[in-house]
C-alpha cells in the first residue's frame, strides 16, 4: 500500500480554497485545521488526562485526579499572550507589538482586500474593533449595523468573512430537547486571546484583570483551548454549543458528542458560590446529565454539588 499523499496547506485567507476542496473531493480529501498554539503545547507539555473524560461516556468515575498539568500562572501568561506562534515564542515585548500590528494590517490591507476587492476596507477595520469589544456575547446584527451606518446584510457578510478568515467563532445555540424558550442567535469570540487584547488595547493581565472584559475574555480563551484539546484528541463528530433562556439562564459551554452532552461553566474567581451556578445546577438536573463541570482558577479539583465539580484552569 503506497503512503503517499496529497497535501495542500493554506493560510487563514483562503475560506473559498477550502469549501471548494471540500465540494470537489468529497470522500476523498480530510481538512484538518491547525490552530494557534495551546497551552500546553508552548510548555512542551502532554495533552493534559482531562481529555480522556471524553474516550468514552461520560461519568463522575472519569474526572482526573492529582496535580494540574500547568500552574494558573503559566495559562494566565498564554490567555494573555494568545497563540499565535512567531510572537509568542520570541519572547520580545516589542516584536510582538509590531507582529500583531503587522498581522491586523496584512490580514485587512492583503488578504481581505485580494479575496474581497469590493469590500470597504475602512468600515471593515472599524467593524473588527467593535466585534472586539462584543467578544463573548450574543451579537445583534442590527445594532451593529446601526453603529458601522450599514445594513444587516453588511453585517452578515462580514461576519461570514471574519469566521472564514478563523478570526472569530460562533457557537450556535443548543436547542435539542429543551422546552424552555431558549435565545437562538449565535454567541461568538475573537478566537486568539492574545489578538483581542491587542485590539481592545490590554497591554498587561494587571490592565486586563481591572477591564470590563476580563470575565469574557477568560471565557472565550478557556473555550478554545477545550475545543482545541478535543480536537487533539482521536474524538470525532462532537460540538461546541451555548445556551441561553429568554429568561436569563445561561451556560457557557456544552459539549455534546459520543461521549455524551457536558454542560460547562467558567468564571474568572478563584471560588464559586452555588447561586452563580444555578443555571448549571438546574439545567444538570432537568436532563439527567451525569455531571456538569466549573472551571476556573480554583486550586485543586473538587465537587461542589451532588453532580458539579470543579476543574481548575490549568487542567484544561
Amino acid at each position: 500500500m503506497s503512503l503517499k499523499r496529497s497535501f495542500i496547506i493554506t493560510g487563514s485567507s483562503s475560506p473559498d480554497l477550502l469549501s471548494q476542496t471540500s465540494e470537489t473531493l468529497a470522500g476523498r480529501v480530510g481538512i484538518l485545521e491547525i490552530g494557534t498554539l495551546k497551552a500546553n503545547e508552548y510548555y512542551q507539555k502532554p495533552l493534559s488526562p482531562f481529555y480522556n473524560l471524553f474516550a468514552s461516556k461520560i461519568s463522575p468515575e472519569r474526572i482526573p485526579s492529582g496535580s494540574q498539568p500547568l500552574s494558573g500562572q503559566e495559562i494566565d501568561f498564554i490567555w494573555m499572550k494568545g497563540g499565535y506562534p512567531e510572537p509568542l515564542l520570541a519572547k520580545n515585548p516589542l516584536f510582538y507589538n509590531q507582529w500583531m500590528e503587522n498581522y491586523r494590517d496584512t490580514y485587512i490591507n492583503r488578504d481581505i482586500a485580494r479575496l474581497f476587492p469590493s469590500l470597504n476596507k475602512v468600515n471593515y477595520r472599524r467593524f473588527l474593533s467593535i466585534l472586539s469589544k462584543l467578544s463573548g456575547t450574543i451579537l445583534n446584527k442590527r445594532d451593529m449595523g446601526r453603529a458601522l451606518e450599514v445594513n444587516e446584510g453588511t453585517i452578515k457578510q462580514y461576519l461570514h468573512i471574519v469566521t472564514g478568515t478563523f478570526l472569530w467563532r460562533s457557537l450556535p445555540s443548543f436547542e435539542k430537547n429543551i422546552i424552555k424558550s431558549v435565545i437562538k442567535m449565535p454567541k461568538g469570540y475573537i478566537r486568539d486571546s492574545g489578538l483581542l487584547h491587542y485590539l481592545t488595547k490590554i497591554s498587561s493581565l494587571e490592565e486586563l484583570s481591572e477591564n470590563p472584559l476580563v470575565g469574557a475574555s477568560f471565557e472565550s480563551f478557556v473555550i478554545e483551548e477545550l475545543l482545541k484539546g478535543l480536537e487533539s484528541t482521536l474524538v470525532t463528530n462532537w460540538q461546541p454549543f451555548y445556551y441561553r433562556t429568554r429568561n436569563g439562564a445561561e451556560i457557557d459551554l456544552i459539549l455534546e458528542g459520543p461521549f455524551g452532552v457536558l454542560p460547562i461553566e467558567i468564571k474568572y474567581s478563584s471560588t464559586v458560590k452555588l447561586r452563580q451556578i444555578s443555571s448549571l445546577i438546574q439545567f444538570v438536573e432537568e436532563h439527567q446529565f451525569p455531571l456538569g463541570i466549573v472551571i476556573n482558577h480554583g486550586r485543586s479539583i473538587e465537587w461542589i454539588h451532588d453532580k458539579i465539580v470543579q476543574i481548575p484552569v490549568g487542567w484544561i
